[in-house]
């Protein structure tokens, strides 16, 4: 099943599914309305019996009326988070901050995608990157000619992935980082550096008397400085599966981008910072991370996370906010339960907090005296920003040789790919790291 379907479906049974607290809702308060009226009828009080069912009905009620008021809650923050986004921001490259205008761009002006919002001008529809590197290599274009004089390099052998099909495959890599899923913005660069501003005080307010001076604050604004830093993935492959192996261009295609995607997503998680790496939320300066115990901490219901949003909050971002952790980590949770058995109940905040599982979190850090922690990763992603050169670079050969062999005399074709991208925290204070998880 497709999964705007399987979506769909989802969203039909939940619906179902309140419908049906809703008409045992209104049960319970017919036969409560019931008791009442058969004792008015009679000119009685109600009897012992009487009272213990009417008592029982109304607390049946109430926990019913408190979930559905939940869901309506969850909805409405989940509609706030899933809100498509109709204008982008713009960052100027004069430093000058950020703000909303319509799509086109100003000159001087950087366009900053959200995580719905396609680098690529509408769908493409042409010859993908499999069909692309298959005539590369092959020589064999089968209905990809649009593209083969479009992307030769000035370097023989390297081919710069014309823009339609780059911009393509840089959308398929975003959405294999959970970074980008969780709100992270991106920031296309057309050179090798960029700068932009970012705020780090904000400006107070007071009351002042009649003839009195006013209080003046500053906005207190430094400089992010995005490097365009190289991310490379590689493979060899024989010219007889390039050749004749159905398939074998969208299985490449995947390869590379699903590469590229997971290694981006680390290292804006945990990158060192020490070139050629950019650094990562974690090692971020300013970012709240907080020790769960010197030796580890094995989560036994939601309140930590709830600890970590209120603490974001109180430094004024009010979300939407979401966590990353790993799958041992959202599968530990998923099994919490209360003293009834049941699926233990999320709190209001961490409920409304997208929950994204990523591979790239791991889980044997050393904690004190274990070996075997985790992290979570909780923040307002959208103050995370990646930056991205626009072009994505191919080389193909069939002569190049290392010290473990030869394209050329293993019958060989290698390919590298690579691009261009930056991590840089636009406010630290928007990310609290939970570590020691076990």
């Amino acid at each position: 099943m497709p999964p705007e379907l399987r979506h769909k479906s989802k969203l039909e049974k939940n619906e179902v599914n309140l419908k049906a607290l809703r008409e045992k809702r209104e049960a319970y308060a017919n036969t409560a309305r019931n008791i009442l009226t058969h004792a008015e009828a009679e000119g009685r009080a109600l009897t012992a019996e009487e009272t213990r069912d009417f008592d029982g009905l109304k607390a049946k009620i109430a926990a019913l009326s408190e979930t559905l008021d939940r869901a309506a809650q969850l909805a409405e923050f989940r509609a706030q988070i899933e809100k498509p986004i109709v204008s982008g921001p713009i960052v100027p490259a004069s430093g000058e901050g950020m703000v909303f205008v319509p799509r086109d761009v100003r000159p001087g002006e950087v366009r900053v995608y959200r995580p719905n919002e396609a680098m690529s001008e509408g769908p493409y529809v042409g010859p993908g990157l499999g069909a692309y590197i298959r005539g590369l290599c092959t020589g064999k274009w089968g209905g990809a000619e649009e593209l083969r004089d479009l992307g030769a390099g000035s370097t023989p052998g390297s081919y710069l992935v014309p823009t339609p099909l780059s911009l393509r495959v840089i959308d398929l890599i975003r959405n294999q980082a959970r970074v980008l899923q969780a709100g992270a913005l991106v920031v296309p660069m057309d050179s090798s550096t960029l700068k932009i501003a970012r705020q780090t005080g904000d400006v107070t307010a007071g009351w002042k008397s009649e003839n009195s001076a006013i209080t003046f604050s500053d906005a207190n604004f430094d400089v992010v400085t995005f490097t365009a830093r190289t991310l490379t993935a590689g493979t060899k492959i024989s010219i007889e599966a390039v050749e004749d192996c159905i398939g074998i261009d969208a299985i490449l295609m995947n390869s590379i981008v699903k590469a590229l995607g997971l290694e981006l997503d680390r290292v804006c998680l945990y990158g060192t910072g020490t070139p050629p790496q950019p650094k990562g939320i974690k090692g971020a300066t300013g970012v709240t991370v907080t020790d769960l115990a010197t030796d580890g901490y094995t989560l036994v219901d939601f309140s930590k996370y709830s600890t970590a949003i209120s603490t974001l909050m109180g430094y004024n971002f009010n979300g939407p906010f979401s966590i990353l952790h790993s799958a041992r980590t959202a599968g530990k949770l998923d099994n919490l339960q209360d003293t009834l058995h049941q699926p233990l109940r999320q709190p209001d905040l961490v409920a409304a907090a997208r929950k994204l599982v990523t591979n790239q979190i791991p889980n044997n850090l050393s904690h004190g005296a274990s070996n075997a922690a985790s992290d979570a990763f909780v923040g307002a992603f959208e103050n995370c920003m990646v930056g991205m050169r626009t072009a994505l670079a191919l080389e193909i050969t069939r002569v190049a040789a290392d010290s473990n062999g030869s394209a050329f005399s293993n019958m060989q074709v290698w390919i590298r790919a690579y691009l261009r991208a930056d991590c840089q925290i636009a406010h630290p204070l928007a990310f609290n790291v939970l570590t020691g998880i076990l």
